[in-house]
């Protein structure tokens, strides 16, 4: 439009020249025809020049409105951009949350293992318990038996002393026979004695007979018939005594005989009362080998029942160890899989500041950019302040600008105040959850109650069993040092859920403040390139009506109302320089508060890391105890079934509010995403948690190096924004 303005002004001048030259010969004519023509000249020029004006105007207000235009569809493509910003952000809170659902999903599933092994475990109980009865019985009817046999035994040692009272019956009756057969055997050999001394007597007597005789034979023949009787009484006497001998010689053997069979009855009654002591003896050894063959009997049983019973306790505390252990894997398979998903956060947020460190080094570039540009912009300038349209489109620019700041400070207020729902959102997020832990450390506090009436009812049955009642504290020892490692392991949970949540909360804030900072950039370059683009045409418009002004140099009247229009348009560019300054004074201010921003997300990086490295810390410590407590728990007893009937009913809760978590959690579920399994030991983990700490102290540095970048690039844009200031004031 200004090149037809300078070429209609080109063929004004061209006209009234041929007109001047044609009206040379014909000036003799006449004056007051030349002036007329002069001033109708003179108002056909100013009517083309009003009339280019009014063209020019018009053209303005159309670049305007096209303008307006594409700073709309700009506008629009920012609020588009930011809306799937906020979307990728909701979809990273719901990612969130279904990670947080399938982690509390895991525990529940190892919750409801930890159940069906106590119920499996009761089960193996009511088991051994059928098993330790049967046995119990069989133990019973071995001990009936052994008593059967001993008061068999008793019996038999009864009437074997009652044989061998009759046999010493029998024993003082043959001592009394041989006492009395020895006494009739002295009286016989008294006897035997007496006769033999009569024989002998009798002898002397025969012997003094005789003598008398042959002393009476001299004597008296007369006593022939009393000698020869004598004689024959003697002869019968000597008979007498030779029977009498012979008598005495067959009682004298009737004796021996007698003494031999009272000898031989004395031995064999000796040898019968030996035997009856043999036996007794036999019996007594019987009896003895009885008595020990039942007390062997009775400690063979009752090391087998605690053969069995430590051979119980032991499969026992196997199945605790191993239901432990399968805890613990569990546990620190969901460990793994949050450490996984920490990663894949972090993996992921390390992505993000790289994608933000090369928008921001686009950035960087696109203000160098800027600034070559700008300096062409002030150099186009110059040539663009003999426009005096630029008045109308610096006013219009103006009220556009007005209306963007007043439209992004309506935007910024909206993201305000999303950012608060947010905020609110993730508080009452937290807040639930931790209502969640705070309900679940009551079930475990519950359970822990329940454990500890189950290990007082478990002390009270080991009053009848004092040999288990170290081993029943020790598992209650053992037990309580689990819960309190597990109360520890939970507050550990809750302190790293809550500087997770703290740190996911500190990144979005982050990375909306990056995403709100990268659109103002986008907008602020793509405005810039536009106001660089029609710098740029009216530079080359500018360059035409330069030339054309040049060949149209006669034109003195309109070009000194230019110039008073343009030291207006001088004083109002002037005006928008120096609105324009603040504006970037305004951006350089925002830029400082952002650089604030990234200082206080460094050290809440910093704050995180010592979190990380205390977590990674708490970790050891966690491992060291479940060490402990795995090299505690092979000496843990049975428990008891009320335990069981507490794990079921802590079970039944979990159940519930499993169900509770999947009515919840059913609108999210559809979006979860396949999670990353990695196999890991704990003193592992705790070194990918220190891993994870340099990685992110790396990372804090790299920001702060890209924060110092940032800082010297504002300073030198603020030291290029100082030298275009004392340019324009030049």
């Amino acid at each position: 439009m200004q090149a037809q303005l300078a070429q209609s002004l080109h063929i004004a001048y061209s006209a009234d020249e041929e007109d001047h030259d044609l009206a040379e010969p014909a000036e003799a004519a006449g004056g007051d025809v030349k002036s007329d023509r002069a001033d109708a000249e003179m108002r056909a020029i100013q009517q083309a020049i009003a009339r280019v004006e009014a063209e020019a105007k018009a053209a303005c207000a159309a670049e305007s409105r096209a303008h307006a235009e594409s700073r709309a569809r700009a506008l629009a493509e920012d609020r588009a951009a930011m809306d799937n910003a906020a979307a990728a952000v909701a979809l990273q809170n719901a990612q969130a949350a279904e990670d947080v659902i399938a982690a509390n999903r895991e525990r529940l599933e190892s919750l409801r293992a930890a159940a069906q092994a106590s119920v499996a475990k009761l089960e193996a109980v009511k088991q051994e318990t059928a098993e330790l009865r049967a046995r119990v019985e069989a133990d019973n009817q071995i001990r009936q038996a052994a008593e059967v046999r001993a008061r068999a035994e008793e019996e038999s040692r009864r009437r074997a002393a009652e044989q061998m009272e009759a046999e010493a019956h029998f024993a003082e009756q043959a001592e009394l026979a041989a006492e009395e057969l020895k006494k009739q055997t002295n009286e016989a050999r008294l006897q035997a004695a007496e006769r033999v001394a009569a024989v002998q007597a009798a002898k002397e007597e025969v012997i003094g007979i005789a003598t008398a005789d042959a002393r009476m034979a001299t004597l008296a023949r007369e006593r022939e018939r009393q000698a020869f009787s004598a004689r024959q009484t003697a002869q019968q006497l000597a008979q007498a005594e030779a029977e009498a001998l012979e008598a005495t010689r067959q009682r004298e053997r009737a004796d021996g005989v007698a003494l031999e069979s009272a000898f031989a009855r004395a031995a064999a009654e000796v040898h019968a009362a030996e035997e009856a002591r043999a036996l007794a003896h036999l019996e007594q050894e019987r009896e003895a080998i009885a008595l020990a063959k039942a007390e062997s009997d009775r400690s063979a049983a009752l090391s087998l029942h605690l053969r069995l019973q430590t051979e119980k306790e032991i499969r026992d505390a196997a199945q605790h160890r191993e239901r432990l252990e399968a805890m613990a894997a569990t546990t620190a398979q969901a460990r793994r899989d949050a450490d996984a998903r920490i990663m894949a956060a972090t993996e992921a947020r390390i992505a993000a500041d790289r994608e933000l460190h090369a928008v921001a080094m686009g950035r960087v570039e696109a203000e160098q950019q800027a600034e070559f540009e700008a300096r062409g912009k002030l150099d186009a300038e110059r040539h663009a302040m003999e426009q005096a349209k630029l008045r109308q489109q610096a006013e219009q620019a103006a009220t556009d600008a007005a209306h963007a700041v007043a439209e992004e400070e309506q935007r910024a207020a909206r993201l305000a105040e999303e950012r608060d729902e947010l905020s609110r959102a993730a508080a009452e997020l937290a807040r639930a959850k931790n209502d969640a832990e705070s309900a679940e450390v009551a079930t475990l506090a519950e359970h822990a109650a329940a454990l500890d009436a189950a290990n007082e009812l478990a002390r009270e049955k080991a009053a009848a069993a004092e040999r288990l009642l170290a081993a029943e504290r020790a598992r209650a020892a053992a037990e309580g040092e689990a819960i309190a490692a597990l109360k520890h392991r939970l507050v550990e949970e809750e302190r790293a859920t809550a500087a997770a949540e703290a740190r996911a909360a500190a990144e979005r804030e982050q990375a909306e403040a990056f995403a709100r900072n990268a659109a103002a950039e986008t907008r602020r370059a793509e405005a810039e390139r536009a106001e660089a683009a029609a710098l740029a045409m009216m530079a080359e418009q500018c360059d035409l009506e330069v030339q054309q002004k040049e060949e149209s140099a006669q034109a003195a009247a309109a070009q000194a109302r230019l110039g008073a229009e343009l030291s207006e348009v001088h004083r109002e560019r002037t005006r928008a320089e120096q609105a324009k300054a603040a504006a970037v004074q305004a951006q350089i201010d925002a830029e400082r508060a952002f650089i604030a921003r990234e200082e206080a997300a460094l050290a809440l990086l910093e704050q995180h890391t010592a979190q990380q490295r205390a977590a990674a810390a708490a970790e050891e410590e966690t491992a060291s105890a479940i060490e402990s407590r795995m090299a505690s728990e092979i000496a843990i007893a049975s428990t008891a079934r009320e335990r069981a009937d507490a794990e079921l009913a802590a079970a039944a809760m979990l159940r519930e509010r499993e169900m509770l978590e999947a009515a919840a959690a059913a609108a999210a579920r559809d979006k979860a995403a396949h999670q990353k399994s990695l196999l890991d030991a704990a003193r592992a983990h705790a070194d990918m948690q220190r891993k994870a700490a340099d990685t992110t102290a790396a990372l804090a540095a790299a920001k702060q190096a890209l924060l110092e970048q940032e800082t010297t690039r504002y300073e030198a844009a603020q030291r290029a924004l100082n030298a275009v200031q004392r340019k324009l004031e030049a």
